[in-house]
């Protein structure tokens, strides 16, 4: 018989902008890390993961509900990469 799974005592929750018209995809998912700072680095390099280069932001709670980390990232302007618009 499987041991029932503990819950992991991290939550990470993101809201990433989409690239089409006009919507946000909500994101909510637990992060294990016995220490903090697993936690966090886990957190970041998920929230990576789930903004593929789009705007969003994340923060990461600990099991009593505060938050130990958070993040904003805006999506880069028209242009920014290098082309030149009149």
């Amino acid at each position: 018989m499987a041991l029932p799974e503990t819950p992991a005592p991290y939550r990470l929750q993101c809201v990433v902008h989409r690239e089409s018209a006009g919507g946000i995809i909500i994101h909510d998912e637990q992060i294990p890390g016995p220490l903090e700072e697993a936690a966090v680095t886990a957190a970041k390099a998920r929230f990576a993961q789930l903004r593929a280069g789009r705007a969003g932001s994340a923060a990461l709670r600990d099991p009593a509900g505060r938050v130990v980390w958070s993040a904003r990232h805006d999506a880069p302007a028209p242009g920014a990469a290098g082309s030149a618009s009149r």
